[in-house]
């Protein structure tokens, strides 16, 4: 195509070429294939720039099902990296007697790619062939196909990923899902975070400037097959992502260590789908009602019966433990049947998610806490409907939540859901979880200056301090009290109230009278920085209160020596 016109030249404007180009029709031109190709050509370049702009991903439909030895996969519509549109009306049916061949380490797994497929149809004869016989499609083998069909094929492709081999077949689906997203991550190279073997480097290493880069050709992954225990497990969401707007916000997302919304909607919607697949045994959920009767009195009597060591001691310490024991053995007696997501096969949930409510549940609480263990952080909250979405959507960037990690407990905050009016009988069957958002405030102590203070008697006049810090000056042991200034600034000494009390002893010490006395303050610093330690010391003479006006010197202090102000009292007479 980017032979049938000339490419730009040199313009004031710096004119390049897109490899976009269309028909520049005028009378008298003999229309020919190459020119209808053309026009296609233009109209299809087009769509697919267009189609690139919207994000790739699935539109609608494609819904995997496993069937036997076979996967079927239905109508859809879905847009490939490039910009291309998949589409199909047809069901399409793979059989899986005879797969592609895995990975003998056991991390191997299939995923299911859809991508584009066109044919050639129809028959006609042709006809007046330029420079050609007036007649030349009279036998059957010369004839054209006029048309071509455009639809999609379905393939499995067969992956690898480290890790996966070392699950047990009960917890081989939930870690997938867990290392694909996190090889997600990694491989679209992350600038905040460790991703694809890179070290985390500082953010002034980074090209900010650069644009996206260009889409590179690829199929649309739909779904992943897993073999476990010899049978193929079907696992949707962690492979398929649907449309999610243009490429860049995912490329600078992903790039920031953010999670784009098609990525988030995964790996929730596959813990959803992996959780309903267990329904069976969620529905065998049942509690001892009688026993949780009791947990509940034990607790009751437990709590009331803390309240003074007066109490305590006239009940006993051997009946309070006793109780309280029995209070924390119950709960594990209340439940007749079910078992914990752990033993279903997770070992991680998403940043968010919902969870079942059994009927049979004294409390929420309870329900929870059977199916998610007692390794996680929980605070319960009753709230709206409303605010569980919003909540639900605040955690896409959160990280996912660890069932088993035995390092700390992640915080998860269980939303209760309550709208007061529109509540279905019963209240309803399910409540929220999210990863629950944690800052810890570390304040970090603003540098600062410390400058010792220091006090002195002495009777020589200015004569003696000049002998006395001039020249080599000498400071015994620790300061009375200290000052924090701003690095290389100076600053009402605020804290000086410590500094007129020190002042204050130190004069009752001596003996003195500080209406009978000379009050000097000397400041020792280097001698670039005389000029500050002057400064510091007349504040703090300012600050002093004592209705004196000291008289302030600042000498340079000995290599080594922090910055010090000496108080220094000459009784008069």
């Amino acid at each position: 195509m980017t032979g049938m016109v000339e490419e730009p030249g040199s313009t004031p404007g710096a004119t390049a070429p897109g490899n976009i180009i269309r028909l520049n029709p005028a009378d008298g031109l003999f229309l020919r294939g190459e020119h209808l190709d053309a026009i296609q050509g233009y109209a299809r370049e087009l769509a697919h720039a267009v189609g690139t702009a919207a994000g790739s991903g699935v539109v609608h439909g494609f819904t995997v099902a496993l069937d036997g030895d076979k996967l079927r996969v239905g109508p859809g519509l879905a847009i490939d990296p490039q910009g291309r549109p998949l589409r199909s009306d047809a069901e399409a049916v793979l059989e899986l007697k005879n797969p592609p061949a895995l990975d003998s380490s056991g991390n191997g797994f299939l995923v299911v790619e859809v991508g584009p497929a066109e044919w050639f149809s129809g028959h006609e004869k042709v006809y007046g062939e330029l420079c050609g016989d007036g007649c030349s499609g009279s036998g059957p083998g010369s004839g054209i196909q006029p048309w071509i069909g455009e639809g999609i094929t379905v393939e499995l492709v067969p992956r690898s990923i480290e890790g996966l081999s070392q699950a047990r077949p009960a917890l081989r689906c939930n870690r997938l899902a867990s290392l694909y997203f996190d090889q997600e991550r990694k491989t679209d190279q992350p600038w905040l975070r460790p991703g694809g073997g890179q070290q985390v480097v500082p953010i002034t290493g980074w090209n900010w400037n650069a644009g996206a880069p260009a889409a590179e050709a690829a199929p649309v992954p739909v779904a992943a097959l897993l073999a476990v225990d010899g049978k193929w497990v079907l696992d949707v969401w962690t492979a398929r992502r649907d449309v999610d707007g243009p490429p860049a916000r995912n490329i600078w997302q992903t790039r920031l260590s953010m999670r784009p919304w098609s990525v988030f909607m995964a790996q929730v919607l596959q813990f959803q789908a992996q959780l309903a697949s267990h329904a069976a045994d969620l529905n065998q959920v049942d509690f001892d009602a009688e026993a949780f009767r009791k947990f509940e009195l034990l607790r009751e009597l437990s709590l009331r019966l803390k309240l003074t060591r007066a109490q305590e001691a006239a009940l006993g310490r051997d009946f309070l433990e006793k109780v309280d024991n029995a209070a924390k053995s119950l709960p594990l007696a209340r439940v007749k049947t079910g078992k914990p997501l752990t033993a279903m096969g997770f070992d991680e949930l998403p940043p968010a998610g919902y969870l079942p409510i059994p009927r049979a549940a004294p409390n929420v609480e309870s329900a929870v806490r059977l199916l998610l263990g007692n390794r996680l952080d929980y605070r319960f909250l009753s709230c709206g409907v409303d605010y569980v979405a919003r909540a639900i959507d605040e955690s896409q960037h959160r990280d996912r939540i660890p069932l088993t990690n035995t390092k700390h407990q992640p915080k998860v905050d269980i939303l209760i859901p309550e709208s007061p009016g529109e509540e279905p009988a019963g209240g309803y069957p399910w409540v929220a979880f999210v990863h629950r958002s944690c800052c810890e405030i570390k304040e970090t102590p603003a540098a600062a200056e410390p400058v010792g203070v220091y006090f002195s008697r002495f009777t020589g006049g200015t004569d003696e301090l000049q002998a006395m810090y001039g020249k080599h000056p000498k400071l015994d042991g620790e300061p009375a009290a200290k000052l924090l200034y701003p690095p290389s600034d100076w600053a009402y000494p605020g804290n000086s109230y410590k500094v007129s009390v020190a002042f204050s002893d130190f004069l009752k010490n001596q003996s003195l009278e500080l209406a009978g006395c000379d009050v000097y303050l000397v400041g020792l610093a280097a001698e670039n920085r005389l000029p500050l330690i002057a400064v510091r010391a007349s504040l703090l003479a300012a600050s002093l209160d004592s209705g004196l006006a000291p008289t302030v010197f600042s000498f340079t202090g000995a290599a080594g020596q922090r910055e010090a102000i000496i108080i220094a009292v000459e009784p008069r007479g």
